[in-house]
């Protein structure tokens, strides 16, 4: 006697055992249609959040795995902020050839609106990601999985209204945290506002905010220290399309800091953009060269290294951005020069990375990292920073250059199947996840 293929293919068994087995493997086979036909094996990568319990509970019908490599289709979601202050979600599903290589779709993308809720935001998602599925396994046999509905309307809502914002978007804010000990507290609270008009041939943005920074310490001879140091700024920016490559526009900057010693700092002038690629493919790949020129002026708290209270001079600075998501990983770079016009041998040079590779089944390598070559802190005090102040964290110290950086890899092996989701002892821990 042969058992059906999901327990062991070609194994002969001896006639004492063979009903007792039989019947076992009909019980093992019964809940698993796989065993009459094999179901999709789908991999879902999410460059942030994207619900991923929530979809993989809804879309049960597929087998989810743990590896982009044991796929039938690959999902890739990306979130972005929308102009309205909400999220837009970008999916692009991919299909393994017989070849075994990934050939993707079109990418589509659904609008989640400002201040929305999380069930409101992952339904649409989700609604997104069926019908994206549905068409591509329409002509199979799986298609008839698919229940599809419309909602119906009155004929009244038919009609289309025009928008009493005109697409102006406001968002205010408030935000504030705390930490403290037995010998020490921080503390941070602030307030701003965001303006925005976003549409297919420009984008107006206004922000500004203002935050107050509390610290205090208790010393080993009891003694105590305190600082109390505050930020604001002003942010503006405008940028008006130019076919699907090039943008132009201009960018003003208006900033109070206390610990960089900036009473006040103005910067900004015009700005252009392109793009390799076209703008409606900014979820899924994006090549960017943005240069900018304009004044950079100076008014400091106390003299700088210089004696100088106040200064103005020419600046550029020439980016580069790389931001990409595919099923094999996902990759955003940035790399960035800033110079002083009238004095080049004043410049930053920054980069930062974060790179998420799918080396092979089962391993994947993370990378995250900043860097900057600094060579233009016009605004240090001329004094000497006190031991105080770096503790507190209330003045900034000279430095050539900032790092930070983050390596991890992972190796998964195992079942291949990733579709039960189990919140039992979930955030046991207020450290867990």
């Amino acid at each position: 006697m042969i058992l059906p293929t999901c327990m062991s293919r070609g194994v002969r068994l001896s006639r004492a055992l063979a009903p007792a087995l039989a019947v076992l493997a009909t019980w093992l086979c019964a809940p698993r249609p796989a065993c009459a036909r094999p179901l999709p094996r789908l991999f879902l990568s999410c460059s942030e959040d994207c619900f991923d319990p929530y979809l993989r509970q809804q879309l049960s019908y597929f087998d989810f795995v743990r590896d982009v490599y044991l796929a039938d289709i690959a999902l890739v979601i990306v979130g972005q902020p929308a102009g309205n202050g909400g999220e837009q979600w970008t999916a692009t599903l991919a299909r393994r050839t017989p070849e075994r290589a990934f050939e993707s779709r079109p990418p589509a993308s659904v609008l989640s609106p400002p201040g929305a809720p999380a069930h409101a935001a992952r339904d649409r998602l989700l609604r997104l990601v069926l019908r994206l599925l549905f068409t591509e396994l329409v002509s199979t046999p799986h298609g008839e999985a698919f229940e599809i509905g419309l909602p119906q309307r009155q004929q009244l809502e038919l009609s289309s209204l025009d928008d009493p914002w005109d697409y102006w978007v406001f968002a205010p804010a408030a935000w504030g945290s705390a930490e403290a000990g037995s010998g020490y507290y921080r503390a941070q609270a602030g307030g701003g506002a965001a303006v925005r008009r976003i549409t297919e041939h420009s984008k107006v943005r206004l922000m500004g905010g203002y935050t107050r920074s509390l610290s205090s310490y208790r010393l080993e001879d009891g003694n105590r220290i305190s600082g109390d140091v505050y930020e604001w700024d002003g942010r503006a920016l405008y940028a008006h399309s130019i076919g699907g490559h090039l943008a132009l526009g201009a960018n003003f900057t208006a900033v109070g800091n206390e610990f960089e010693n900036y009473r006040w700092h103005l910067h900004g002038g015009p700005v252009v953009e392109v793009n390799v690629f076209p703008y409606d493919q900014s979820a899924t790949r994006q090549l960017r060269f943005i240069y900018q020129i304009g004044a950079w002026a100076n008014g400091y708290i106390e003299a700088n290294e210089a004696g100088l209270r106040h200064e103005q001079r020419p600046y550029h600075a020439l980016s580069m951005i790389i931001d990409m998501n595919r099923t094999w990983g996902s990759v955003e770079w940035i790399g960035q020069v800033n110079e002083f016009l009238d004095d080049p041998e004043l410049y930053r040079m920054s980069t930062g990375l974060t790179l998420s590779v799918r080396l092979f089944e089962g391993l994947t390598a993370s990378i995250e990292g900043q860097f900057a070559w600094v060579r233009d802190l016009i605004n240090l005090r001329g004094r000497t920073i006190t031991d105080d102040e770096l503790l507190l964290e209330t003045a900034q110290q000279p430095t050539d250059f900032t790092s930070t950086a983050s390596l991890s890899i992972t190796y998964t092996f195992g079942s291949a199947h990733n579709t039960v989701v189990n919140p039992r002892f979930g955030r046991i821990d207020l450290e867990d996840e």
